[in-house]
């Protein structure tokens, strides 16, 4: 029963080094640069608990961020004059 409790109790262990952690640690840093972005992990704090150092916090009385999407078409393109067309009275076309 101890081990089950200390099992649930126990902080959570980091996950094991990624094949891109291992390409980074070992890319010559004179070659061009990897651009990574590292996933964002949310934790929700017990009563009680702090921060880490460095840790963004988040309040969780504040308003949830809004992302707003506008599309703005441009205004219609007047469509093209036609293009004259010379003939002759017979009908030929004159380049």
């Amino acid at each position: 029963m101890s081990a089950l409790a200390a099992t649930i109790v126990a902080p959570p262990r980091a996950s094991p080094p990624s094949a891109l952690d291992y390409a980074q640690a070992t890319a010559d840093p004179h070659d061009s640069a990897v651009n990574v972005q590292q996933p964002i992990r949310y934790v929700q704090l017990q009563p009680g608990q702090t921060a880490p150092p460095g840790a963004t916090v988040i309040d969780p009385a504040a308003p949830t961020p809004m992302t707003v999407v506008v599309t703005i078409t441009p205004p219609p393109q007047p469509a093209p004059p036609a293009p004259i067309i010379r003939t002759t009275q017979s009908g030929k076309r004159i380049p």
